[in-house]
């Protein structure tokens, strides 16, 4: 009986502990830390601590994949809003700004994985419409 009682407790210690999104482990400047905890309130679940997958089976958006010249800010703000066959939408989860704010940490964290887009100015975040 003794080692239900310890059992328990720890036993749900365990399932909070691995409940809850994952915290960042990249120091970000200022300007991009909203869309930090935007990104672990609502992507970090599924694409991991600072969007690199790891063992998760969403991709990692740190990725050559995904950088501006192949997946533009407009797809990013439409995968979020409407998701995709694997992806759940994320439409009640987020306001325009949260999406531009994460996507402007996503791009930061890109460039300081040494990816970019071959062209400089593509490099600049778009101005995200949505409905």
């Amino acid at each position: 009986m003794k080692q239900l009682r310890l059992f328990i407790p720890i036993l749900f210690a365990a399932l909070f502990t691995f409940s809850c999104a994952p915290k960042p482990t990249l120091e970000v400047p200022e300007p991009y830390k909203k869309g930090q905890q935007y990104f672990h309130e609502v992507c970090s679940n599924c694409h991991g601590s600072d969007a690199m997958g790891k063992h998760t089976q969403a991709p990692r958006l740190i990725d050559e994949e995904y950088i501006v010249d192949n997946f533009s800010d407009a797809d990013i703000s439409e995968t979020v809003l409407n998701g995709t066959g694997k992806m759940p939408p994320q439409r009640k989860n987020v306001s325009p700004e949260k999406i531009t704010e994460i996507i402007k940490y996503l791009r930061y964290s890109q460039t300081a994985a040494g990816l970019e887009a071959e062209d400089s100015e593509d490099d600049k975040t778009e101005e995200v419409l949505t409905p």
